[in-house]
């Protein structure tokens, strides 16, 4: 099996999973995810993250109906587990995102991209921008830009597999 260190760690949002659900390329995109997120050496099944409650939403929501299948390219993550307990702060998820993010650029690789649709990019720039300005190696890609960064990570994967051979 190839391990790769990869350039970004991923967090998605509940708006980038839905639009990853309703995408033509659905099967595809996901596939991406799960090589990505099972060949991460340093963060194995833990390459591409989705804050908890997101995750718990989406199954709720049925937009995630196989549990099991899902969970191996997005790895729900609880942020309170490595922060305290955010839960009494009363935060908004989107914060909680961003908070989720700028602890990730703390371990290697060093480099957190959020991946969201386009409304949730508008919407994050325009509530948190003086906040985003501030961390350098952290951004944000929605839909095509995102399927940018996940197919330049397949790549990476693909090369490393391709090399090992």
């Amino acid at each position: 099996m190839v391990y790769i260190s990869y350039s970004h760690r991923i967090i998605t949002d509940c708006d980038f999973i839905k639009w990853v659900s309703q995408s033509q390329q659905k099967s595809i995109i996901i596939s991406k995810m799960l090589r990505i997120n099972v060949n991460s050496k340093e963060h194995r099944k833990q390459n591409i993250l989705i804050l908890e409650q997101d995750f718990d939403e989406l199954c709720k929501d049925g937009i995630i109906k196989d549990k099991d299948t899902i969970r191996g390219g997005v790895s729900p993550f609880d942020i309170n587990e490595e922060m305290g307990d955010l839960a009494d702060k009363k935060l908004p998820l989107e914060a909680l995102r961003l908070i989720t993010g700028v602890v990730l650029t703390r371990q290697k690789p060093f480099q957190v991209v959020l991946l969201t649709t386009k409304e949730g990019k508008k919407n994050y720039l325009s509530k948190y921008s003086d906040f985003l300005e501030k961390i350098r190696n952290f951004d944000i890609k929605c839909e095509d830009e995102a399927l940018v960064i996940i197919n330049d990570l397949y790549r990476s994967y693909c090369s490393e597999r391709e090399n090992s051979r």
